[in-house]
């Protein structure tokens, strides 16, 4: 994996320069940067390397190593660490995905005349990584929203039924209120995440933006064994023609789409 190159930084002059937090960016980066051309690094071979105090040099490895992206050899120096790896994987797949979910969110797009999303986590929110509209809708969906919380969208509801983790992530942040019919309740939260994995697909009416509604299926990769969801594909539009007399269509698409698009990513994946 290529890390980020950055130019030399100046020369450490002492505590007052540490405490910028931009620097401590810049010099966290600059440190992993020196691991490109070399698997194993002393804290005196960074410092000389990027014209940093030895101290300075110490701190930032010990840092890195306790967040993961350095790891800590017996002989005392470092290497890096595995989460590198899985935040690099985690970029390919993205882009990956992006590039298989395209031809089936099209004709998903063609055969309900709605608007499709392609949506990820991030942090507790869901960004849309791309998004189908169609040129023949009576309604167009606001574009500008293209990151939304989780908890008020059908995209989030299916990311979050198979992640405790961003379930009390979610939670901790707070449910807030966008509309009169935005779902505030923890209890009622859980719940509908219950019904989520139970049903395969998830449905948001008119939580974030009235009059708009939605219904979204997960995309999944095999890990462990085991299905887990990666991206979200939702469908929105107008609620009386998503949730309406419609929705079993909408549900059957939605959830063939997706499953296609796991199936695609699985061998693209190799």
């Amino acid at each position: 994996m290529t890390v980020l190159s950055l130019p030399p930084l100046d020369v450490d002059h002492g505590p007052a320069d540490d405490d910028s937090p931009l620097r401590s960016v810049s010099t966290a980066v600059s440190v992993l940067d020196c691991f490109a051309d070399e698997a194993e690094l002393g804290a005196t071979r960074v410092a000389a390397r990027l014209g940093i105090a030895k101290s300075t040099a110490c701190r930032m490895l010990a840092a890195l190593a306790t967040g993961g992206l350095l790891e800590r050899t017996g002989s005392g120096r470092y290497r890096l660490g595995l989460r590198l790896f899985e935040y690099g994987q985690l970029a390919v797949d993205r882009l990956m995905l992006r590039d298989v979910a395209l031809p089936a969110m099209g004709e998903l797009r063609e055969l309900l005349r709605e608007t499709i999303q392609l949506g990820v986590s991030v942090g507790t929110d869901v960004l849309y990584v791309e998004r189908a509209e169609s040129a023949a809708m009576n309604v167009r969906f606001r574009s500008e929203h293209r990151r939304n919380p989780a908890h008020s969208s059908s995209a989030g509801r299916v990311l979050a039924a198979a992640d405790p983790a961003l379930i009390t992530a979610i939670l901790e942040r707070g449910l807030q209120r966008y509309t009169p019919f935005t779902v505030v309740d923890p209890l009622r939260y859980r719940q509908i995440l219950a019904i989520t994995r139970e049903q395969g697909y998830a449905t948001s009416r008119e939580e974030f933006e009235p009059g708009w509604s939605s219904i979204a299926a997960p995309i999944t990769l095999t890990r462990g064994g085991r299905p887990h969801p990666v991206a979200a594909l939702s469908v929105v539009g107008p609620t009386s023609r998503v949730l309406g007399p419609r929705k079993p269509a909408v549900v059957q698409g939605v959830r063939r789409a997706a499953a296609r698009v796991s199936a695609d990513l699985e061998r693209a994946r190799g």
